[in-house]
């Protein structure tokens, strides 16, 4: 595990071991799990970090006036190139966060909310058995975006696909059985009765359709998505016209 390291020896120290030692007390550098030195990721607030863009202390904003509901999240690198037949973009606190390609330290009942603030209005109508159905409720346009990137992406740009079908997703709702199991599913990449959003091109499975049949599979795009553990991404929610 990486570790940032905040002290830094006085002696018997080389030129060199003392430089790389600054720059790792300076943030600017991470010690890598092999003692390898790698570049810190960017962290949200900084001043390549614009003003109206979430943070990890406050990752949920709202802009009423576009109908937008902007939300911070981090990588998880393994998603670069490990499948998921489901899981998009999740709670870090959820029970499900390993699994997700994007991981948010906001909360299902969060985004829910903030979705409701712009006027989207939530389907509400797949149940937990409800296999082959598909998720309603308003329509969400998402994008992303990071520091070094000049405008937002759509979410087919980030996370490949490999039916090849693409992503509609919808404002499913599901907040009340989202807050009882505690999975963290903020947008599911397949119809999901417990994510908060969710793609209605696929429909609801239940596990075992998922792991003898899924309808598809997905991961980041290491061609696309920047190649470092937990670099921050903006993920925008707009309601569709």
């Amino acid at each position: 595990m990486r570790e940032r390291i905040s002290s830094i020896p006085c002696q018997d120290f080389s030129r060199r071991d003392f430089l790389r030692s600054l720059l790792i007390a300076s943030g600017a550098v991470l010690l890598g799990p092999q003692g390898l030195l790698e570049a810190a990721p960017l962290l949200a607030g900084g001043r390549d970090w614009p003003g109206d863009w979430p943070t990890s202390g406050n990752p949920v904003m709202v802009d009423t006036a576009r109908r937008i509901v902007k939300l911070y999240t981090k990588l998880q690198l393994r998603h670069l190139t490990e499948t998921t037949p489901h899981w998009g973009i999740g709670y870090s606190g959820g029970k499900l966060a390993d699994k997700f390609i994007l991981v948010s330290p906001a909360g299902p009942v969060a985004l829910h909310d903030a979705l409701v603030r712009i006027g989207a209005r939530a389907g509400n109508n797949l149940p937990l058995d409800g296999y082959g159905k598909f998720v309603d409720g308003d329509r969400l346009i998402l994008s992303a975006q990071w520091p070094g990137l000049p405008t937002p992406v759509g979410l087919n740009e980030i996370f490949y696909d490999s039916a090849g079908k693409g992503f509609d997703i919808r404002f499913g709702g599901n907040r009340a059985i989202a807050a009882e199991k505690k999975t963290g599913c903020l947008t599911c990449l397949e119809s999901c009765p417990i994510g908060i959003s969710s793609n209605a091109v696929y429909p609801h499975l239940s596990t075992l359709q998922r792991m003898l049949r899924p309808t598809s599979s997905f991961r980041g795009k290491p061609e696309r998505l920047p190649n470092k553990e937990a670099v921050p991404i903006v993920v925008f929610y707009q309601l569709a016209p």
